[in-house]
């Protein structure tokens, strides 16, 4: 039964890898998505132990570990590809960050920077979500001169598009994350204005990893049916 009890827990762990697959893939083409990765544990670790004559406490002679489950889901954050738009509400961070934005009365971090100017003359994203300044104040543009310097600085004022890095990263959804904001500085990062980052999403890499592990949960379920029969013969043979 324990072999059938591993194979399964490998079954779970090519769901789980498909599932990450399967959603990096569907976001091949979102501006600024970092592709996700699973990370696994053993489950169950043992400890064995030697024991001679009358030694009660043994010597450790290695650990055993029941399974290998999934751990936790972890974003890539690898640079995207930048590419050149021509649009002046279009903004790509090369090297580290995230910008700043606004949904009503809470915080979000993205590295989508394909914005718009909404009816009262806010940088917004298209979530309609304001992108917010140093002093996390939205940012008013004026359209006849919107420049911003690499610095993300906006060109004639003293406002500067708000660039963080973060810490114990979570995504959200909607092309967010959210974490601990972390300080940069300007050797960190560079805000190019007339470009977007794509994803870093390598389709044909991606494409390989889910036949791998389309594979291995074919093996495993041959795996778990070879075992089944063992030990129905097993059975048989001892009922005798």
């Amino acid at each position: 039964m324990r072999g059938i009890y591993a194979a399964t827990a490998g079954m779970l762990n090519s769901f789980a890898e498909l599932d990450s697959i399967a959603n990096n893939l569907a976001n091949a083409d979102t501006i600024g998505y970092k592709k996700d990765y699973n990370i696994f544990k053993s489950y169950y670790e043992k400890e064995i132990r030697a024991y001679q004559n009358e030694d009660t406490q043994g010597k450790t002679i290695g650990n055993i570990y029941s399974s290998v489950i999934l751990d936790e889901v972890i974003p890539n954050f690898e640079q995207g590809p930048l590419s050149e738009t021509n649009n002046s509400l279009d903004f790509a961070i090369n090297g580290q960050g995230f910008f700043k934005i606004q949904r009503n009365d809470n915080f979000y971090y993205t590295r989508d920077g394909e914005f718009t100017i909404n009816n009262q003359g806010f940088l917004v994203n298209k979530n309609g979500d304001f992108v917010l300044d140093a002093q996390n104040n939205p940012i008013l543009v004026d359209t006849d001169d919107f420049f911003v310097l690499n610095d993300g600085s906006i060109s004639g004022t003293n406002i500067r598009l708000n660039i963080v890095n973060l810490d114990n990263i979570t995504k959200y959804g909607n092309n967010y994350f959210t974490g601990e904001e972390i300080a940069l500085t300007q050797e960190d990062y560079e805000v190019k204005q007339g470009y977007l980052e794509g994803s870093n999403i390598n389709v044909l890499n991606e494409m390989i990893k889910m036949i791998e592990a389309n594979r291995k949960f074919d093996i495993l379920q041959q795996a778990i049916s070879s075992t089944d029969s063992l030990n129905a013969k097993l059975i048989e043979i001892s009922s005798f």
